[in-house]
Protein backbone atom coordinates (compact mmCIF):
# COMPACT_ATOMS: atom_id res chain seq x y z
CA UNK A 1 0.00 0.00 0.00
CA UNK A 2 1.54 3.43 -0.62
CA UNK A 3 1.81 6.20 1.89
CA UNK A 4 -0.48 8.54 1.51
CA UNK A 5 0.86 11.80 2.19
CA UNK A 6 -0.37 15.45 2.52
CA UNK A 7 2.45 18.02 2.22
CA UNK A 8 1.78 21.71 3.59
CA UNK A 9 4.02 24.28 1.90
CA UNK A 10 5.16 27.59 1.05
CA UNK A 11 6.80 27.55 -2.63
CA UNK A 12 9.92 28.61 -2.89
CA UNK A 13 12.55 26.90 -4.71
CA UNK A 14 13.28 24.63 -2.34
CA UNK A 15 9.92 23.69 -1.45
CA UNK A 16 9.51 23.11 -5.24
CA UNK A 17 11.77 21.03 -5.20
CA UNK A 18 10.32 18.37 -2.80
CA UNK A 19 7.31 18.76 -4.64
CA UNK A 20 8.76 17.38 -7.65
CA UNK A 21 10.36 14.81 -5.38
CA UNK A 22 7.43 13.73 -4.00
CA UNK A 23 5.48 13.22 -7.35
CA UNK A 24 8.12 11.18 -8.60
CA UNK A 25 7.91 8.67 -5.64
CA UNK A 26 5.91 5.48 -6.97
CA UNK A 27 5.68 4.28 -3.20
CA UNK A 28 4.26 7.69 -2.42
CA UNK A 29 0.01 8.60 -2.80
CA UNK A 30 0.20 12.52 -2.47
CA UNK A 31 -3.25 13.45 -1.75
CA UNK A 32 -3.52 17.35 -1.41
CA UNK A 33 -0.86 20.60 -1.84
CA UNK A 34 -1.69 22.68 1.17
CA UNK A 35 -0.28 26.26 0.94
CA UNK A 36 0.90 28.92 3.65
CA UNK A 37 2.11 32.01 3.92
CA UNK A 38 5.78 31.85 4.06
CA UNK A 39 8.62 32.29 1.69
CA UNK A 40 6.11 34.78 -0.50
CA UNK A 41 2.69 35.71 0.17
CA UNK A 42 -0.08 33.59 0.34
CA UNK A 43 -1.50 33.85 -2.71
CA UNK A 44 1.69 33.32 -4.51
CA UNK A 45 2.48 30.49 -2.60
CA UNK A 46 -0.56 29.14 -4.20
CA UNK A 47 -0.19 29.97 -7.66
CA UNK A 48 3.24 28.10 -6.88
CA UNK A 49 1.74 25.03 -6.07
CA UNK A 50 -0.40 24.78 -9.22
CA UNK A 51 2.56 25.69 -11.26
CA UNK A 52 4.78 22.63 -9.85
CA UNK A 53 2.08 20.49 -10.34
CA UNK A 54 1.80 20.99 -13.39
CA UNK A 55 5.38 20.75 -13.89
CA UNK A 56 5.39 17.32 -12.18
CA UNK A 57 2.58 16.12 -14.96
CA UNK A 58 -0.27 16.65 -12.33
CA UNK A 59 -3.40 18.03 -12.38
CA UNK A 60 -7.03 18.41 -10.35
CA UNK A 61 -7.18 15.24 -9.19
CA UNK A 62 -4.13 16.35 -6.63
CA UNK A 63 -5.96 19.65 -5.08
CA UNK A 64 -4.07 22.51 -4.25
CA UNK A 65 -5.96 24.28 -1.14
CA UNK A 66 -4.87 27.74 -0.28
CA UNK A 67 -4.43 27.98 3.42
CA UNK A 68 -3.41 30.83 5.96
CA UNK A 69 -2.23 33.95 4.60
CA UNK A 70 -1.21 35.52 7.76
CA UNK A 71 0.43 33.96 10.63
CA UNK A 72 -1.06 33.40 13.88
CA UNK A 73 -0.28 36.15 15.97
CA UNK A 74 2.86 37.70 15.02
CA UNK A 75 3.38 40.42 12.03
CA UNK A 76 4.23 38.71 8.52
CA UNK A 77 7.58 37.96 7.19
CA UNK A 78 8.38 37.19 3.79
CA UNK A 79 11.70 36.12 2.02
CA UNK A 80 11.62 37.16 -1.71
CA UNK A 81 15.37 38.79 -1.05
CA UNK A 82 16.29 35.13 -1.61
CA UNK A 83 13.66 33.72 -3.42
CA UNK A 84 12.64 35.96 -5.60
CA UNK A 85 9.34 38.17 -6.32
CA UNK A 86 7.76 35.24 -7.64
CA UNK A 87 8.64 32.50 -5.31
CA UNK A 88 10.45 30.92 -7.94
CA UNK A 89 13.50 32.16 -8.41
CA UNK A 90 11.87 34.08 -11.83
CA UNK A 91 12.10 31.14 -13.30
CA UNK A 92 9.73 31.05 -16.37
CA UNK A 93 7.25 27.95 -15.71
CA UNK A 94 4.32 27.20 -18.27
CA UNK A 95 1.29 28.43 -16.26
CA UNK A 96 -0.96 26.04 -13.93
CA UNK A 97 -2.69 23.44 -15.35
CA UNK A 98 -5.49 23.39 -13.66
CA UNK A 99 -7.36 25.56 -11.16
CA UNK A 100 -7.13 26.35 -7.80
CA UNK A 101 -9.31 24.43 -5.27
CA UNK A 102 -12.17 26.07 -3.26
CA UNK A 103 -11.42 24.56 -0.24
CA UNK A 104 -9.45 26.15 2.09
CA UNK A 105 -6.02 24.54 2.72
CA UNK A 106 -7.02 24.02 6.88
CA UNK A 107 -10.45 22.36 6.22
CA UNK A 108 -9.10 20.25 3.57
CA UNK A 109 -6.29 18.95 6.04
CA UNK A 110 -9.59 18.26 8.52
CA UNK A 111 -11.30 16.17 5.38
CA UNK A 112 -8.43 14.14 4.49
CA UNK A 113 -7.48 13.56 8.16
CA UNK A 114 -10.65 12.23 9.23
CA UNK A 115 -11.41 10.53 5.98
CA UNK A 116 -7.62 8.18 6.79
CA UNK A 117 -9.38 5.36 9.07
CA UNK A 118 -7.67 3.14 7.92
CA UNK A 119 -4.83 4.28 6.78
CA UNK A 120 -3.09 7.27 8.48
CA UNK A 121 -1.73 9.95 7.03
CA UNK A 122 2.33 11.64 6.75
CA UNK A 123 1.97 15.19 6.54
CA UNK A 124 5.06 16.64 5.07
CA UNK A 125 5.57 20.11 6.45
CA UNK A 126 8.45 21.84 4.84
CA UNK A 127 7.00 25.99 5.90
CA UNK A 128 5.33 27.48 8.69
CA UNK A 129 2.99 25.91 10.47
CA UNK A 130 0.21 27.88 10.67
CA UNK A 131 -2.36 25.23 8.82
CA UNK A 132 -1.76 22.49 11.11
CA UNK A 133 -1.86 24.40 13.97
CA UNK A 134 -5.32 25.57 13.18
CA UNK A 135 -6.53 22.63 12.33
CA UNK A 136 -5.36 20.74 15.66
CA UNK A 137 -7.26 23.41 17.66
CA UNK A 138 -10.36 23.40 14.94
CA UNK A 139 -10.31 19.80 15.19
CA UNK A 140 -8.32 17.92 17.89
CA UNK A 141 -9.80 14.59 17.22
CA UNK A 142 -7.49 14.30 13.49
CA UNK A 143 -4.53 13.54 15.82
CA UNK A 144 -6.09 9.87 15.77
CA UNK A 145 -5.42 9.70 11.63
CA UNK A 146 -1.73 11.68 12.04
CA UNK A 147 0.71 8.52 11.75
CA UNK A 148 3.62 11.09 12.00
CA UNK A 149 4.60 15.00 10.69
CA UNK A 150 8.09 15.19 9.01
CA UNK A 151 8.70 18.71 9.16
CA UNK A 152 11.35 21.08 8.15
CA UNK A 153 12.11 23.10 10.61
CA UNK A 154 14.21 24.75 13.61
CA UNK A 155 17.61 24.91 14.56
CA UNK A 156 19.65 24.20 18.07
CA UNK A 157 23.32 24.01 17.58
CA UNK A 158 23.64 25.81 13.69
CA UNK A 159 22.02 28.38 14.92
CA UNK A 160 19.49 30.19 12.65
CA UNK A 161 18.79 31.91 9.22
CA UNK A 162 16.78 34.48 9.43
CA UNK A 163 18.25 35.64 12.87
CA UNK A 164 21.18 34.55 14.65
CA UNK A 165 18.82 32.44 16.94
CA UNK A 166 15.83 31.33 14.76
CA UNK A 167 15.02 29.11 11.66
CA UNK A 168 12.71 31.07 9.16
CA UNK A 169 9.82 28.73 9.25
CA UNK A 170 9.66 28.76 12.61
CA UNK A 171 9.96 32.33 12.93
CA UNK A 172 7.72 33.21 10.39
CA UNK A 173 5.01 31.48 12.97
CA UNK A 174 6.59 30.41 15.91
CA UNK A 175 3.07 30.40 17.79
CA UNK A 176 1.98 27.68 15.44
CA UNK A 177 5.37 25.85 15.78
CA UNK A 178 4.72 26.03 18.96
CA UNK A 179 1.46 24.46 19.19
CA UNK A 180 2.94 21.49 16.82
CA UNK A 181 6.15 20.40 18.14
CA UNK A 182 3.66 20.53 21.85
CA UNK A 183 0.52 18.24 20.42
CA UNK A 184 2.14 14.99 21.15
CA UNK A 185 2.26 13.21 17.59
CA UNK A 186 5.30 11.49 16.25
CA UNK A 187 7.77 14.42 14.53
CA UNK A 188 10.86 14.00 12.42
CA UNK A 189 12.46 17.58 12.61
CA UNK A 190 14.82 18.49 9.78
CA UNK A 191 16.57 21.20 11.26
CA UNK A 192 19.03 23.42 10.32
CA UNK A 193 20.96 21.01 12.42
CA UNK A 194 20.95 18.68 9.32
CA UNK A 195 20.65 20.27 6.28
CA UNK A 196 23.35 22.59 6.51
CA UNK A 197 25.23 19.57 6.17
CA UNK A 198 23.51 18.69 2.65
CA UNK A 199 24.78 20.87 0.22
CA UNK A 200 24.16 21.30 -3.82
CA UNK A 201 27.82 20.67 -4.86
CA UNK A 202 28.57 21.14 -8.79
CA UNK A 203 28.97 17.76 -8.98
CA UNK A 204 26.01 16.69 -6.82
CA UNK A 205 23.32 19.10 -9.15
CA UNK A 206 25.25 17.86 -12.45
CA UNK A 207 23.84 14.60 -11.43
CA UNK A 208 20.55 15.90 -10.85
CA UNK A 209 20.71 17.15 -14.53
CA UNK A 210 22.07 13.76 -15.75
CA UNK A 211 18.80 12.46 -14.68
CA UNK A 212 17.46 14.15 -17.97
CA UNK A 213 13.52 14.24 -18.19
CA UNK A 214 12.15 17.42 -17.66
CA UNK A 215 11.36 17.31 -13.65
CA UNK A 216 15.06 16.55 -13.35
CA UNK A 217 15.61 19.96 -15.77
CA UNK A 218 13.72 21.50 -13.54
CA UNK A 219 14.71 21.03 -10.30
CA UNK A 220 18.14 21.73 -11.94
CA UNK A 221 17.38 24.54 -12.47
CA UNK A 222 15.69 25.24 -8.85
CA UNK A 223 18.67 24.03 -7.42
CA UNK A 224 21.19 26.31 -8.95
CA UNK A 225 18.87 29.23 -8.48
CA UNK A 226 19.13 28.66 -5.02
CA UNK A 227 23.09 28.17 -5.37
CA UNK A 228 23.31 31.65 -7.15
CA UNK A 229 20.91 33.66 -4.22
CA UNK A 230 23.11 31.66 -1.68
CA UNK A 231 26.30 33.73 -2.90
CA UNK A 232 24.81 36.56 -3.79
CA UNK A 233 23.60 36.62 0.20
CA UNK A 234 28.17 36.83 0.80
CA UNK A 235 27.90 33.16 1.84
CA UNK A 236 30.80 30.57 0.51
CA UNK A 237 28.76 27.70 0.90
CA UNK A 238 26.75 25.81 -1.74
CA UNK A 239 22.88 25.75 -1.14
CA UNK A 240 21.55 23.15 1.62
CA UNK A 241 18.84 21.10 0.59
CA UNK A 242 16.12 22.20 2.90
CA UNK A 243 12.55 21.19 2.38
CA UNK A 244 13.34 18.10 -0.05
CA UNK A 245 15.13 16.55 2.95
CA UNK A 246 11.44 15.81 4.29
CA UNK A 247 10.33 14.31 1.46
CA UNK A 248 13.75 11.85 1.40
CA UNK A 249 13.40 11.16 5.14
CA UNK A 250 10.16 9.71 4.17
CA UNK A 251 11.46 7.36 1.23
CA UNK A 252 14.94 6.64 2.89
CA UNK A 253 14.90 7.41 6.47
CA UNK A 254 18.23 5.13 6.78
CA UNK A 255 19.93 8.28 5.51
CA UNK A 256 19.48 10.08 8.42
CA UNK A 257 20.91 10.18 12.48
CA UNK A 258 19.68 11.58 15.35
CA UNK A 259 17.98 11.77 18.80
CA UNK A 260 14.76 12.01 20.75
CA UNK A 261 13.63 15.16 21.55
CA UNK A 262 11.13 17.28 23.33
CA UNK A 263 10.89 20.74 21.35
CA UNK A 264 9.77 23.97 22.72
CA UNK A 265 9.82 27.23 20.40
CA UNK A 266 10.42 31.04 22.22
CA UNK A 267 7.19 33.05 21.56
CA UNK A 268 8.19 35.86 23.62
CA UNK A 269 9.24 38.90 21.37
CA UNK A 270 12.81 40.04 21.82
CA UNK A 271 15.90 38.76 20.10
CA UNK A 272 15.14 35.01 20.78
CA UNK A 273 11.87 34.61 19.26
CA UNK A 274 11.18 31.46 17.35
CA UNK A 275 13.94 29.91 18.79
CA UNK A 276 13.67 26.05 18.92
CA UNK A 277 15.31 24.85 22.49
CA UNK A 278 15.72 21.84 21.88
CA UNK A 279 16.26 19.22 25.42
CA UNK A 280 17.20 15.47 24.38
CA UNK A 281 15.29 12.53 25.97
CA UNK A 282 14.69 9.02 25.24
CA UNK A 283 10.61 9.58 25.99
CA UNK A 284 10.79 12.56 23.50
CA UNK A 285 8.37 12.91 21.01
CA UNK A 286 10.65 14.58 18.32
CA UNK A 287 13.03 12.60 16.37
CA UNK A 288 15.73 15.23 15.94
CA UNK A 289 18.00 14.85 13.53
CA UNK A 290 21.64 15.97 13.33
CA UNK A 291 23.03 14.43 10.60
CA UNK A 292 23.01 12.93 7.01
CA UNK A 293 24.36 10.57 4.01
CA UNK A 294 24.59 14.04 1.96
CA UNK A 295 25.74 11.95 -1.33
CA UNK A 296 22.91 9.23 -0.45
CA UNK A 297 20.26 12.08 -0.40
CA UNK A 298 21.48 13.07 -3.44
CA UNK A 299 20.98 9.57 -4.79
CA UNK A 300 17.72 9.16 -4.01
CA UNK A 301 16.99 12.55 -5.18
CA UNK A 302 17.46 11.79 -8.32
CA UNK A 303 16.14 8.19 -7.84
CA UNK A 304 12.66 9.58 -7.49
CA UNK A 305 12.92 12.11 -10.10
CA UNK A 306 13.63 9.04 -12.03
CA UNK A 307 10.29 8.01 -11.64
CA UNK A 308 8.55 10.15 -13.64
Amino acid sequence: MKRQIIIDCDPGLDDAVALLAAFGAADLDVLALTTVAGNVKGPQTALNAQIIRGVAGRGGEVPVCAGAPLPILRDQVTAEDFHGSTGLGNIDFPAPNAPLSDEHGVNALIRLCRAATTNPLTLVITGPMTNLALALVMAPDIKDAIAEIVLMGGADREGGNITPFSEFNVFADPHAAAAVFGCGLPIRALSLDVTHGIRTTKTRLAKVRAVGNRQALAVGDLLDASCKLEFSANTDRDAPLHDPSTVIAVTRPDLFEGRRAHVSVVTESGEQLGRTRVRFAEDGPVLWYESADADGVFDELCRLLEGY
